[in-house]
């Protein structure tokens, strides 16, 4: 009978042993996944009269990850792509309220995405593409530029924003050997005039003639007749 009750005592000791060993196992394997994620940047700001923090954080085997939380910790915009450089806070509207400038991974120029705070809603929305963004004087147009080959192959968007969306409305694109390419975009692309010209100085390509092109002087002079 002793020899029975012993055996059941020590049963019972390993037993307990082996759930206290699991759990620290389990609470040590918790703390490390935690330890994967680290923050990379942080920043707070005052909009509308409340406090919100947007986080970047870095992810084992993932990425990054981009989140704004509210004054409470509640998660209140999560950015779905990974490739996020870094962020900063501006007023990109000039509507009194911050959004959130996303610098991105990309071309040589820089690529960045606009998050905007709709007042209206009083939520972050995803407004679009802003890659290195300038505002025309006077008017409600803004306009992109993009460059993946130092000058030999960019881009450039015409927008205005509604609804706290960017609508791209003309669109110029260079690449050597083809020129300079004018469309307009009104629910599908439309072209409206080609050149046959070289900006980039340096260019082996010998196709057309040398031009200079002042990106920022066409655009104020000739926003018009994109948004017509």
């Amino acid at each position: 009978m002793n020899f029975i009750y012993k055996f059941l005592l020590l049963s019972l000791l390993l037993n307990y042993s082996h759930k206290q060993l699991c759990a620290k196992t389990k609470e040590s394997s918790n703390s490390a996944i935690l330890k994967k994620d680290s923050i990379v940047q942080r920043e707070t700001a005052i909009i509308d009269g409340n406090k919100y923090t947007a986080i970047k954080i870095l992810i084992d085997n993932w990425g990054f990850k981009f989140y704004i939380k509210d004054e409470g910790g509640k998660i209140v915009y999560t950015y779905k792509d990974g490739g996020i450089l870094s962020f900063k806070f501006l007023d990109f509207n000039r509507d009194g309220y911050k959004d959130i400038i996303l610098e991105l991974r990309g071309v040589d120029s820089g690529q960045q995405d606009l998050i905007i705070y709709d007042k209206k809603s009083k939520r972050f929305k995803l407004a679009g593409n802003c890659s290195n963004a300038e505002k025309i004087p006077k008017t409600k147009y803004y306009y992109t530029y993009e460059d993946c080959c130092m000058g030999r192959d960019w881009s450039s968007n015409l927008f205005y924003i509604s609804e706290s969306k960017i609508i791209n409305i003309g669109y110029i694109k260079y690449s050597d050997g083809y020129g300079l390419s004018f469309f307009k975009l009104n629910g599908k692309k439309i072209l409206l005039k080609k050149w046959n010209v070289r900006i980039n100085g340096d260019t082996p390509v010998t196709t057309g003639p040398h031009i200079d092109f002042d990106l920022g002087h066409y655009w104020t002079k000739h926003w018009s007749s994109f948004s017509k």
